[in-house]
């Protein structure tokens, strides 16, 4: 208990700092609760704006690159290890709960015509969503209002309102 506190003031001191150095990039609608270990990579013409009451667990990473804007509404959490990498756009409404070691990406590598160019599209996740363990999350991705994603399950079409969504597996045993 006594080294999440610390952590949460070595995590408010350094968020102090990337404001000092990112001051146009970085907006901040209340201070966010975060731990030390998070990181910000935020090129020049891109934006992190984070809403109120926004908290975080151990080494969320942001990485944002090419004008690209990643927008955090009011009362989200995100657990351990979630990643979240915008050339374009990420927008996530209010009150998302996101679990350990999720992966929004909106930006692919162009692999058919030139690796170091991007295929981008926009992902933008409803309010009330809960986002379970180990989802991905792929570029040009609509997430309605009050959707459950379970965990493993990866993202890559639109996601209507009031939905459920799980990815069947099946585990498949045979004698040897």
């Amino acid at each position: 208990m006594l080294y999440e506190y610390i952590s949460l003031i070595f995590g408010s001191i350094k968020l102090i700092l990337y404001k000092v150095i990112y001051f146009f990039r970085i907006r901040l609608k209340f201070f966010p609760k975060m731990n030390a270990s998070f990181k910000i990579a935020i090129k020049k013409k891109s934006k992190l704006i984070i809403g109120k009451n926004f908290r975080a667990r151990n080494n969320i990473s942001f990485r944002i690159y090419n004008r690209g804007i990643v927008k955090i509404g009011n009362n989200c959490f995100f657990n351990d290890g979630v990643s979240i990498i915008s050339q374009k756009a990420i927008i996530i409404g209010d009150n998302v709960i996101v679990g350990p070691n999720v992966h929004l990406i909106d930006n692919d590598h162009d692999y058919k015509k030139d690796i170091n160019n991007f295929i981008l599209g926009d992902i933008q996740i409803g309010n009330n969503v809960w986002i379970g363990d180990n989802v991905i999350i792929l570029k040009g991705v609509t997430i309605g209002n009050n959707v459950v994603i379970a965990a493993g399950c990866i993202i890559n079409k639109d996601v209507p309102d009031n939905t459920v969504i799980y990815q069947k597996r099946e585990s498949i045993f045979r004698k040897r």
